[in-house]
């Protein structure tokens, strides 16, 4: 007979949590887990960028564990329990997938994206909301958040009619910036920053490109330049801290990398 996992992970959780079970496991919260399902998503997102198997199993088990967590204090809370949070999924999706479970028909990723959508403002949950910015995750990366606020906004026809508009808002962003930095004012210069910012995401937005995964593979390819900058010096047995401007950005520069190699006929 094969062993239901799930089911062994709700027990070990309730035996955790029991009387005689582990202080730390007992005195846990729906507030002092947060930073845990926040931490555990992001460890699962590098394993997925990795491609590793092994990772990724391992991840999302502790992703799973946070999910079981949280639904076993609902459940010693007399609220809620795995169950319920299942089937309230199941009858999501169901909901949501008229064209599979229903008469009705979406052939294309975007008329099933717009029938998620509507199907989503008209049930009962979302109903009360007024602005097509509510709702918005409030924890999101700011980057992500920036990002899906501007494609609602953008449904309701807040949109440049171009992308020579998105590319103006960036420009004229930056002269505020300038402007801003020359006034010395430290409120108005982070103000003028945060939009510049914002822009720059609206333009990501125009491209169909996520801004927080761009932003993360340069971060990456800085880490993996600095990191080859930081061994250049290590063997000259130099500081990087001692050397001058023009010899820190001339060994930057010969840390990129390599261009790509031209197609062969």
């Amino acid at each position: 007979m094969q062993t239901d996992y799930v089911q062994e992970l709700v027990a070990i959780l309730e035996r955790l949590r029991g009387p005689g079970g582990c202080p730390w496991d007992r005195e846990q919260t729906h507030d002092s887990l947060k930073r845990f399902l926040i931490e555990e998503c992001g460890e699962l997102l590098d394993a997925l960028d990795d491609r590793d198997d092994t990772a990724i199993v391992d991840e999302l088990g502790d992703v799973l564990l946070q999910l079981v967590f949280h639904c076993q204090i609902g459940k010693e809370e007399g609220r809620f329990c795995l169950q319920d949070a299942a089937r309230s999924e199941c009858e999501k999706m169901i909901r949501r997938h008229p064209h599979v479970f229903g008469d009705q028909s979406a052939d294309t990723p975007a008329a099933v994206v717009d029938q998620w959508d509507r199907l989503k403002r008209n049930e009962e949950r979302h109903a009360a909301k007024v602005s097509a910015l509510d709702g918005i995750p409030r924890h999101l990366p700011a980057l992500h958040r920036a990002q899906v606020a501007l494609r609602k906004a953008g449904k309701t026809g807040f949109e440049w009619p171009d992308l020579a508009g998105a590319l103006a808002k960036v420009r004229e962003e930056i002269a505020e910036v300038e402007e801003a930095c020359h006034g010395g004012q430290r409120e108005h210069i982070a103000e003028e920053l945060g939009d510049l910012l914002l822009a720059v995401v609206n333009l990501c937005r125009w491209h169909q490109f996520e801004a927080e995964d761009l932003l993360q593979q340069s971060v990456r390819k800085f880490v993996r330049r600095f990191q080859r900058l930081e061994e250049t010096f290590r063997q000259q047995g130099r500081v990087m801290a001692e050397c001058t401007g023009d010899e820190l950005a001339r060994a930057w520069r010969a840390t990129a990398d390599p261009a790509p190699s031209a197609p062969t006929a």
